[in-house]
C-alpha cells in the first residue's frame, strides 16, 4: 500500500469530496491520508498571510508523519500569490523535515503547464481581484503568460466550494472562445474537475486543467487531468 499525505486548509470542503464521490478512480494501492490547518479568509492583508505560517502547516506535516506516509502534497493555491520561490522554498525545507518527497499544487500546476506547452492561459479563481493579480505577475515570472482572466472576488475561503461547476464552465467556455489553448482552475477549495469533466466530454481536445483534479492525480489515483 501506498499512503501519501494530504495537507489542506481546515474550510476545504471539495478534496475530499472529490474523493467520495469519484471514488472509482482510486487507485486501490493508494491510501490518501489527510492533514488540515486553519484557513478562513484568503486575501493579502496580514491576517490571511499568517494563516500560513511554517509553525500551522509543520503540524499537519508531523501529524502526516505519525501516519507513516511516503509523501506529502501540500493541497493548496496560496504558493502562487504569496510567492512561488517562496513556496520552492517551504517545500525543500519540508521535505528535509519529513525525510521524504514534499510538493505542492501550485508547483504541480506549474508542471502540467510546462508539459501541455502553454502559450495562450485561461486563468480562473474564485479570489478576489488583488490575489488573482498576484497569482497572474507570478505566473508570468515564470514564462506563463495569461491571455484571459476570471476571479470572482471571494475572500471567505469556505464560500469559494458554494460555486456550482455549471458558473465554472461558463467561464472555462469563455476562456475557450477568446482562443485560449489551456484553461486552468486555479483553487483546491473550487469545483473546477467537475466544471473541466462536463466539457471534456463535447470538447476532448481542449487542455483542461484543474488544482483538484492535477492533486490527487499526483498522489497516485487514475484522476485525469
Amino acid at each position: 500500500m501506498h499512503r501519501v499525505g494530504l495537507i489542506i486548509p481546515s474550510s476545504n470542503v471539495v478534496v475530499e469530496d472529490t474523493l467520495r464521490r469519484q471514488a472509482g478512480d482510486m487507485n486501490p494501492a493508494v491510501a490518501i491520508h489527510i492533514a488540515r490547518f486553519s484557513v478562513v479568509a484568503v486575501d493579502l492583508g496580514g491576517d490571511s498571510v499568517d494563516q500560513f505560517q511554517d509553525a500551522a502547516i509543520d503540524r499537519a506535516i508531523d501529524q502526516l508523519m505519525e501516519a507513516e506516509v511516503d509523501r506529502i502534497i501540500f493541497a493548496g493555491t496560496a504558493g502562487a500569490w504569496l510567492g512561488i520561490d517562496r513556496e520552492r522554498a517551504w517545500c525543500r525545507r519540508a521535505t528535509d523535515r519529513a525525510d521524504l518527497p514534499v510538493t505542492s499544487t501550485t508547483l504541480l500546476a506549474l508542471e502540467a503547464l510546462c508539459k501541455a506547452n502553454a502559450a495562450r492561459i485561461g486563468l480562473i479563481t474564485p479570489f478576489r481581484t488583488d490575489v488573482h493579480e498576484a497569482i497572474v505577475q507570478n505566473f508570468a515570472g515564470e514564462g506563463f503568460a495569461t491571455k484571459v482572466s476570471h476571479c470572482l472576488e471571494l475572500d471567505r475561503s469556505r464560500d469559494m466550494a458554494d460555486v456550482s461547476p455549471e458558473r465554472i464552465a461558463d467561464l472555462v467556455r469563455s476562456c475557450l472562445d477568446e482562443g485560449c489553448d489551456t484553461v486552468l482552475c486555479f483553487c483546491t477549495n473550487f469545483r473546477g474537475l467537475d466544471a473541466c469533466q462536463q466539457i471534456s466530454t463535447v470538447n476532448p481536445s481542449a487542455t483542461l486543467l484543474d488544482s483538484v483534479g492535477l492533486t490527487l492525480h499526483a498522489a497516485g489515483t487514475n484522476f485525469r487531468n
